[in-house]
């Protein structure tokens, strides 16, 4: 009896050392056309937040390193250059917490104004907090409006059955608009 449960333990031991060998191996091969990816996404989210101010987004990974101590759920951070170089604006890529994590680019002018939101990944329930962070009428609510913190029902109308939803974003947006002010205060 003890024999047979020492011989199916071992098997078992081996199936899970192989299993676990392959996955670490196919992650290996994976992990930077991902981390590519992820960049990408990135990047695109910054342009399309920059974009209202006719701005070219450069990450800044020293800007990024600087601020990530104070700012935990900071991603990156991406400079808007005008034609000749001077930074007309910030995109900040941030992780949110609504139901679920949100990660997305907030756009600030050199004013303190959010110049837009676009929604990276959205881990929000589908068909409930989801429609929020890819409702274009929620997230233009929040062009124009800064330096000063918004709150959600004053500021801002959130969307019926999507109050975590709302509330993540526009928390958010008001981490992105504290980031452009330590900025400001730090050259």
């Amino acid at each position: 009896m003890m024999k047979t449960i020492l011989n199916l333990g071992l098997k078992l031991f081996l199936v899970c050392l192989v299993a676990a060998i392959g996955l670490g191996f196919t992650y290996m091969l994976v992990e930077k056309s991902i981390a590519e990816q992820d960049l990408k996404r990135r990047a695109e989210a910054a342009e399309v937040v920059l974009a209202p101010i006719g701005a070219q987004p450069q990450e800044d990974p020293e800007l990024t390193a600087s601020m990530q101590g104070d700012y935990p759920d900071l991603i990156g951070v991406f400079e808007g250059l005008d034609a000749e170089g001077n930074t007309i604006g910030y995109a900040f890529v941030l992780k949110s917490k609504g139901y679920n994590f949100i990660t997305m680019a907030v756009g600030v002018d050199m004013n303190g104004q959010v110049t837009g939101i676009d929604v990276v990944t959205n881990e929000e329930t589908p068909g409930l907090g989801a429609p929020a962070a890819e409702n274009p009428e929620f997230l233009g609510q929040f062009n124009g409006k800064g330096p000063a913190p918004l709150t959600l029902d004053e500021d801002i109308d959130g969307v019926t059955s999507a109050t975590y939803t709302s509330r993540g974003i526009t928390n958010g947006v008001n981490m992105a608009l504290e980031m452009w002010k330590y900025v400001q205060e730090n050259p």
